[in-house]
């Protein structure tokens, strides 16, 4: 039975309402963990990496690939709004030039997010291997970044296990998906190692931005 043009855009409009209270909640929930976090994971509260992790997992429960980089949008800029609202309400003062970077890198990051999610979840292991290419190498350059420039203000260690995690996005999903035909796997693998290094050049470059 294919479902009618007007509950398709409920369900649409429940998964951004969805975004946007998981995105709030979840900014509001970093920012006051920010002063209570140790050395060690101080970067957790202050770095993009966790963002794009819930953006992903909102923008994987989705159906379509529109409304997948919708979600990611929503998402990430719910979780800016979400963590000013927060540092303003405890008194804290809130960087406009802050709030207008990150929700600019949010609209720019957020369909990379989006698409990498709708790509995760379809058969073709070839897009799903570039989706986790692409989350890996979100990870994977912010990561550098922090090991190149942030050396002696944050934890290397962090951003060691950030690195990590996105190389281990872009080599594991591709051969998880594959686990039964690992040599024809080697494909998906190629091509997610390849997005990984252009997004995570890209994003390294990004981050050279003032």
């Amino acid at each position: 039975m294919v479902p009618s043009l007007s509950s398709v855009r409920s369900a649409t409009v429940a998964r951004l309402a969805s975004a946007v209270v998981v995105g709030a909640a979840v900014g509001a929930v970093i920012e006051w963990s920010v002063p209570h976090l140790p050395f060690s994971l101080e970067p957790l509260g202050n770095s993009a990496g966790p963002w794009l992790v819930v953006a992903f997992a909102v923008a994987l429960t989705t159906r379509s690939a529109i409304t997948s980089i919708a979600s990611a949008v929503v998402t990430l800029i719910s979780l800016v709004m979400g963590f000013y609202v927060a540092q303003d309400i405890r008194g804290w003062a809130v960087s406009q030039h802050q709030v207008v970077l990150w929700t600019a890198a949010s609209c720019v990051a957020g369909p990379l997010v989006g698409v990498a999610a709708s790509w995760l979840r379809r058969e073709n292991r070839t897009r799903a291997a570039l989706g986790a290419g692409v989350l890996g190498g979100l990870l994977v350059g912010e990561a550098v970044y922090g090991v190149r420039k942030l050396e002696f203000s944050t934890p290397a260690r962090y951003w060691h296990l950030q690195l990590a995690l996105g190389i281990a996005v872009a080599v594991v999903l591709p051969l998880y998906r594959s686990r039964r035909h690992l040599l024809g796997s080697l494909p998906g693998l190629a091509a997610s190692v390849g997005a990984c290094a252009v997004v995570g050049l890209g994003t390294l470059i990004a981050y050279q931005v003032p």
